[in-house]
């Protein structure tokens, strides 16, 4: 608090200085000002710094929010998912500030890099660039560890028998999960080195646990047009939770319905929309996982359906998807989907030995998924 009021007495006793360096600022981002000097624009962003701790942008914005600041005109830079991004994205960012901390997960998923795989490796073979920097192999969080001297070495799922990936400065204690989705993740993506602690407590907060546990909801369905990703039974499934859970006073703010194709996303808000989510809703709480990385919530519906044979060996070519998808839910976790299809594939054996089966047959008088 005194180190407030010291920042409040200096920008009192400095106000005209202070406002003025704001309004070359605004200026300056609004494009409305001539030529500045680059000393002028360093003190109006220190102004900014020395009112707003923080500031928050994309890397894709950082050459033109930040154009006029040299190298290491920012005392700190912090990267969140930094296992999302390229280390190509990250050097802007890295060579405008004096320390960085790089914090991101290298065993969830990889950077998006729409560029193909052979066009990738015939610029690193042009420019003589090291395989390992391949954008597509690689993440600003993978390099991060390579130079972290503290650390240690995990067993690397999507490699041969016996081989390791270096993890710097890694968070083994858990905190945000409940079982069985810290199970799940610990199992299939970090060799059971993970730490367990949560502390489970009655949900919803009315002090009684009346919710139907995490289950995986079996879909299997024979009417399913061929290989369509989505069918009545899915849907139906759907409903049923969302029923479930608005009873239970759980609101779309904390539920993600998630999924691994698009097709099951446009299915999945089709259906939310009939249970009033909004418009911001949908786009924010219902979204493929690739999007929902970095994000949680109390309730996750994921929504895997039948798929292509094709479809899903790409979903388990790797832990990543799983890890990223189970460890979203912090208390309930519901997977929709045909078990018989999906629990023989790599990593998602894990999540179906985890998650019991809600029988529809058992159960048929509340999930009624072969009536009309």
């Amino acid at each position: 608090m005194r180190a407030l009021d010291l920042h409040r007495a200096f920008v009192a006793a400095n106000a005209k200085r202070v406002r003025g360096n704001l309004l070359v600022l605004t200026e300056l981002m609004a494009g409305t000002n001539g030529p500045v000097p680059d000393e002028e624009v360093l003190r109006a962003w220190q102004t900014l710094f020395l009112l707003v701790p923080v500031v928050s942008t994309t890397f894709s914005s950082i050459g033109s929010m930040f154009a006029r600041l040299g190298r290491g005109a920012l005392g700190w830079v912090l990267v969140d998912e930094a296992g999302q991004a390229t280390p190509q994205a990250a050097v802007g960012a890295l060579w405008r500030a004096r320390r960085a901390v790089l914090v991101g997960d290298p065993l969830q998923l990889e950077p998006v890099v729409t560029m193909p795989s052979a066009l990738q490796r015939r610029l690193l073979l042009a420019h003589g660039v090291d395989e390992e920097w391949l954008p597509s192999a690689t993440s600003a969080q993978a390099v991060a560890d390579r130079v972290n001297r503290y650390g240690t070495y995990l067993p690397d799922p999507t490699g041969a028998d016996g081989s390791t990936v270096w993890v710097g400065s890694p968070l083994r204690v858990h905190r945000r999960c409940e079982d069985p989705m810290f199970t799940v993740s610990n199992e299939v993506a970090y060799g059971g080195l993970m730490v367990y602690g949560t502390h489970p407590r009655p949900f919803p907060d009315e002090g009684t646990d009346g919710l139907l546990p995490s289950r995986w909801l079996n879909t299997p369905d024979p009417a399913r047009d061929g290989d369509a990703p989505w069918g009545e039974r899915d849907r139906r499934a759907l409903e049923f939770v969302l029923r479930r859970l608005d009873r239970h006073g759980v609101t779309p703010e904390r539920l993600r319905v998630i999924a691994p194709f698009r097709a099951l996303v446009r299915e999945g808000r089709e259906t939310c929309a009939e249970f009033g989510w909004t418009t911001e809703q949908l786009d924010e709480r219902c979204a493929t996982v690739h999007r929902a990385q970095g994000k949680e919530a109390d309730v996750v519906i994921l929504l895997l359906g039948g798929n292509r044979p094709g479809a899903r060996a790409w979903a388990a070519g790797s832990p990543h998807l799983l890890n990223v998808a189970a460890s979203r839910a912090k208390r309930r976790l519901y997977v929709i989907g045909d078990r018989a299809l999906w629990a023989p594939l790599p990593y998602f054996d894990v999540l179906a030995a985890e998650l019991p089966t809600y029988d529809h047959l058992r159960d048929r008088d509340t999930w009624p998924l072969d009536g009309p």
